[in-house]
This record gives structure tokens, sequence and C-alpha cells, in this order.
């Protein structure tokens, strides 16, 4: 599939490129958003969780779109600590092993946030640029959300952690993008997008009750509060 006009995947990658691994330590998967001369140099949203958009509340999604909306509702989050209760590894994209240690233990003070999503099609339609094989319809899953930690910045910006798994991992049909979906006008899919966290840059613990879901392009609230950190995931 020649190239893809998802806005946000394509951001994550140049930073992936761009991003450096300091003191032979194994990459973390937490890169910044945006730059000096980066139209994603946003700020997200804040401490105050009354503005943030709950567990189970759609908002809509348009970032790449030639027209319409995706309507995105993350249904549930959960906090995953032992590595016998993570997915298959064929199904990450690229960070498992820098938190899976070879003794089939994860990374100490680390996490995989697991989140279902349901997704419906408003009408959306992807940007094509003219490319007669690409399909309007195809979508990315890890273009979707991302975690940031409202405690954590680099500069003006937050760090955040992409997405690494996808339960529908190549079945998009598009060999290109195994996170890639297919969804026409009016329908809806369900699917769960993983991301792996640690410990923050300075050392210190991961507060979860601090993560949240983001998007920089909702209509309403760049954040989605997933009530992680609670005596559930204690």
């Amino acid at each position: 599939m020649k190239n893809k006009c998802k806005l946000l995947p394509l951001i994550l990658l140049c930073l992936l490129l761009l991003s450096g691994c300091g003191g032979g330590q194994a990459p973390s998967s937490d890169i910044q958003l945006g730059g000096k001369d980066s139209s994603s140099d946003v700020q997200l949203g804040g401490k105050d969780s009354s503005s943030d958009i709950q567990l189970g509340e759609p908002f809509e999604f348009t970032s790449g779109l030639a027209e319409g909306a995706l309507q995105v509702t993350v249904k549930s989050a959960r906090r995953i600590t032992d590595v016998s209760e993570l997915p298959p590894q064929e199904m990450f994209l690229e960070y498992y092993d820098n938190y899976v240690l070879s003794d089939g233990t994860l990374k100490e003070g680390s996490s995989f946030i697991i989140l279902d999503l349901e997704v419906k099609s408003l009408d959306a339609a992807a940007k094509t640029n003219g490319y007669e094989d690409e399909d309007p319809y195809e979508f990315h899953a890890d273009g979707l959300l991302t975690l940031i930690d409202l405690t954590e910045k680099q500069g003006k910006n937050y760090i955040f952690s992409p997405v690494d798994y996808f339960s529908l991992y190549g079945q998009g049909q598009d060999p290109d993008h195994p996170f890639a979906f297919k969804l026409s006008p009016g329908e809806t899919i369900e699917f769960e997008v993983g991301c792996f966290v640690g410990k923050k840059r300075d050392g210190s613990e991961r507060d979860l009750s601090q993560l949240r879901a983001s998007t920089g392009i909702s209509t309403r609230s760049d954040l989605i509060n997933l009530k992680l950190g609670e005596d559930r995931d204690a």
C-alpha cells in the first residue's frame, strides 16, 4: 500500500526514528509529542479530571480523515503485570522485548495497559491523496490513541506511550500496516489496543491514576480518564 495519510501514525513513526536511547538501556516506548516546529505541540487538558471524557463516553476522531468522523468509545481499561496474561508476542508491533525480560517477567516498574474500544464510522473516509490502490475506508488502530501521564512532560509537551498491541493484528489485509482495520460508513467494530508503560524518566514509580488515553483531535476533550490506579487496580 502506498503512503497512508494518517496524521498521527506518521508523527509517531517520525518521532520514533528521531528519538534517542541513553545509557545502553532498552529504548522506551515513551516519546515526545510534537516539537518546536510541530503542529502537535499542544497543551492537553490538565489535572482537573472533571474535563476528561469518561470510560463509556463516545467522542469524535477526525485526524487524517477527508470527511466524516470516527466515533470512538473507550469501554474499559485494565492493567496487566503478569507476563502470562499478556497477548501472544506476535500481536505486538515493536516494544515487547523492551519490557518482557528473558526470564519471563516484566521489567521492574512496568505495566501493560489494555483498552477495549468501540469504533463507529460516521460517514468517515480517510485521505488517499489520489492513490488508486488506497482504500478510503481503511483506518489504523495505532493512530487513534496514545497514553500520557499528566505529571510527566518534556518542555511544554507531554511524554506519551504509543499503541503496540492490536487484537486484530494483520486482519486488515494491508501487508504494509498490520494495525489497519476497515470500516464502511455506518459500521461499528470492537477491538483492543495496548501500550506498555514503565517507570518515569526520572526513575520514579508511575502513578497510574494520572494516566490518560489521549488524542489531540477530539471534538470535546483531548483526554480520556481510564480510572486506573483505583482500588480495583491496586
